[in-house]
Formats: structure tokens, C-alpha cells, sequence
């Protein structure tokens, strides 16, 4: 497996869990990819872990910029956020 972080220590060091995580994600516009990435920040976090989420088309409509503010106390977590993200098709950035 791919790792996610260059150095995973120095990351999980600088979170300090447990806290919030500031998640970015653009990927393609359209209900069936925005209901993908809602179901793996959910079926990792659960409901009760996200604090915010929000989410803003482009001007052109082609891209939609989706952020989650999601409460951690496991790096695990993180990483597999990250990663399922990073691999669902339609995602251009993972930030």
C-alpha cells in the first residue's frame, strides 16, 4: 500500500490528537461522485465526527471544491480518508 504522508510520524506529531482535521477535496461535479465521498467520510468517521461540510461548484460547473472539518483521535483514520479519496475516480486534488 502507497503510503499517504512522506513522513507519517512528523504529521501525526504535528495534529496532536485527538482534533479536527481541515479535509479539502475537488473532484468532478456530479451527485453520484459528491455521494461516493460523502459515504467514505462517513463509513470512516461517522456522522457524529464531522463537524462542517460544505462544498462550492466552479464557475464553468465542470469541478466542485468539498471540505470537511472532521474530528479525529486515530491517524488510521486519517490516513484512510486520504487514501479512499486519492483513489475515487473523479478526484483531481486531495489537499
Amino acid at each position: 500500500m502507497e503510503p499517504i504522508f512522506k513522513d507519517p510520524e512528523a504529521v501525526r506529531a504535528q495534529l496532536d490528537l485527538p482534533t479536527v482535521v481541515k479535509y479539502s477535496f475537488v473532484g468532478v461535479s456530479s451527485p453520484e461522485y459528491h455521494a461516493k465521498l460523502e459515504e467514505i467520510v462517513l463509513r470512516i468517521a461517522g456522522e457524529p465526527n464531522i463537524r462542517k461540510r460544505s462544498f462550492k461548484e466552479s464557475r464553468e460547473g465542470r469541478y466542485t471544491a468539498y471540505r470537511f472539518d472532521v474530528y479525529h483521535d486515530a491517524f488510521g483514520d486519517i490516513e484512510a480518508i486520504y487514501r479512499a479519496v486519492r483513489d475515487l475516480a473523479g478526484t483531481k486534488f486531495v489537499i
